[in-house]
């Protein structure tokens, strides 16, 4: 059904169809692409609202945030990149800036670095953790309070109290107070930062409604930078 044939069942204008889908979209009860539009059917012991996205939609999405987030970060800029695959996507991103000064603690990134990057790259020190190659540990946090840089940006799983945000990488994540993260899973996290220290949130559709109504309320309006990813920002703080 097109949007000229239910605007004239609902005696609207398209104008009002588009902007109902819209909001049915945000609310994670349809899900559009290339001009139409799919609800999600719930599955018996599923949620409604949790989006229905299989593997290459949900790869695609991975790459759209890591481009937007890359668009965050200008020449000259001293970058620390968290671990984890969505941070990686990002380095290839970086590959114009000039002058640019990347800190990575995860020596998969930094072989990454090396290949798409010119620039300065710093590893912190510390420990490998459970056959990985995340730098972790005291030395690695002292490494980090030591040294200042102009913007952070790290994998975030979900919020915690209603106050900060959690991630969910392997191993553990310095904050920019030199703290850690221990070594999450998918269903549980570990706050580190506050969502009023946050400048932005690229996140793709599966935002829930109860998070969705939570942002706004700490000051992060929402923008839909593409149809399948939004983001909110500061709107107190220059991103």
């Amino acid at each position: 059904m097109s949007v000229e044939e239910l605007g004239q069942i609902f005696d609207v204008s398209s104008v009002t169809v588009r902007s109902d889908l819209t909001y049915l979209e945000e609310q994670r009860y349809l899900v559009r692409l290339f001009g139409k539009a799919r609800y999600l059917a719930q599955k018996a012991g599923e949620n409604i609202l949790a989006p229905v996205a299989d593997e290459a939609t949900r790869k695609a999405s991975e790459i759209t945030i890591a481009r937007f987030a890359a668009e965050a970060v200008d020449d000259h800029a001293s970058l620390m990149l968290g671990a984890g695959e969505l941070a990686h996507k990002i380095l290839p991103f970086l590959s114009d800036r000039s002058n640019l000064a990347l800190m990575l603690h995860d020596l998969d990134m930094a072989r990454t670095a090396q290949r798409f990057l010119s620039c300065e790259l710093a590893l912190t020190g510390g420990q490998l953790e459970d056959g990985g190659m995340v730098l972790t540990g005291p030395d690695a946090e002292a490494w980090v309070s030591r040294r200042t840089r102009s913007r952070r940006q790290s994998a975030v799983r979900g919020s915690g109290d209603r106050t900060r945000v959690c991630g969910g990488t392997q191993g553990r994540e310095e904050d920019d107070r030199g703290g850690h993260q221990p070594q999450l899973n998918e269903r549980h996290g570990e706050a580190f930062a506050s969502l009023a220290h946050i400048d932005a949130l690229l996140m793709d559709n599966g935002i829930d409604p109860p998070t969705m109504e939570l942002m706004p309320q700490k000051n992060l309006p929402l923008y839909r930078r593409e149809t399948s990813v939004l983001e909110f920002r500061n709107a107190s703080r220059k991103v």
